[in-house]
């Protein structure tokens, strides 16, 4: 059974009878306390308090509209994930010839050889 009677405020706007949720009580560094003996900071050097309404929601419209919201990812519009493994294959290309007599080497796993041959396909 719900408790707490009927639910106050509009969704998607601040609580107004709740000023307390967006102040910050930590205090700033550098600063005295009442607490250490010392004074509050003058109002001037206090931060503006924070509310939820200040941050994007879903909702919102977007401030990269040229981007598609599945850049990055393996599938969908836009460029799709970078691949680390190409990049450092490019850097390790350079010792291959090293690498080739020992992935030829009978001794050596497979995984030295398919990793050789990655090489080779870059």
């Amino acid at each position: 059974m719900p408790r707490g009677g009927k639910r106050q405020g509009t969704p998607g706007k601040g609580y107004t009878n709740r000023t307390d949720l967006g102040q910050d009580y930590a205090p700033a560094e550098g600063t005295a306390t009442p607490a250490s003996g010392g004074i509050e900071a003058p109002k001037s050097q206090q931060r503006p308090p924070i509310y939820a309404d200040d941050f994007p929601n879903l909702k919102d419209k977007t401030t990269r509209p040229n981007i598609p919201v599945s850049q990055g990812l393996p599938s969908g519009a836009g460029a799709g994930p970078k691949d680390q493994r190409r990049d450092d294959a490019r850097q390790i290309k350079k010792w291959l010839p090293l690498l080739d007599p020992i992935a030829n080497d009978p001794d050596v796993p497979n995984s030295v050889r398919s990793f050789v041959n990655f090489l080779k396909g870059v």
